[in-house]
């Protein structure tokens, strides 16, 4: 769906803040240092889920003082489309050189489905990843089973159409420090 400034504006003045900045900036902490807390002898490899996990990776991993690689993963199931059609669309695949044998945290924003997260873990499985963990800055309540779990999370919400820190609506607002809900 194509927007307007106008209608840009008015999404923003329909919605109300769910999360603050200075919230989600202190259970990312919390996050990485759990994180860190489970690094042991070994260099993980951090791949971020583009494009909604970026900022989510980038602040988890400034917390992290154990050498680590870092790398992203583009897949999605939505595309375009404000709901996702079930089948995820690979963009940028991680090569099995990089994942073999290297435990791997997944960051990504939010834990809705759970569809596209877990077809990153079964490829980066498939590939030799001796073990994926996943971390999210938001794991989406919804009254079903999800095909899979975060292991590490930053907050929970309510199952409403959320937007800012990583996530967007309709393409826009991803660099939001906090998080909205859009209420129509």
């Amino acid at each position: 769906m194509q927007v307007s400034y106008n209608q840009a504006l008015d999404i923003l003045k329909k919605s109300k803040v769910l999360y603050t900045s200075e919230y989600l900036a202190q259970k990312v902490q919390v996050v990485a240092q759990a994180i860190e807390t489970e690094i042991e002898n070994e260099i993980p490899l951090f791949l971020t889920v583009m494009n909604g996990g970026m900022f989510f990776a980038t602040e988890v991993m400034r917390h992290i003082k154990k050498p680590f690689f870092a790398d992203y993963v583009h897949a999605s199931r939505y595309g375009d489309a404000t709901f996702g059609s079930g089948h995820v669309t690979w963009y940028r695949q991680p090569k099995a050189e990089d994942v073999r044998d290297k435990v791997v945290y997944i960051l990504d924003d939010i834990l809705d489905e759970g569809h596209t997260l877990a077809e990153i873990v079964r490829v980066l499985t498939h590939l030799g990843a001796k073990k994926c963990k996943l971390a999210v800055l938001i794991d989406k309540d919804l009254s079903k089973v999800k095909p899979i779990n975060a292991d590490f999370i930053g907050c929970r919400a309510p199952n409403k159409y959320l937007f800012g820190s990583g996530m967007d609506i309709y393409g826009l607002y991803r660099q939001l420090p906090d998080i909205y809900v859009y209420n129509e």
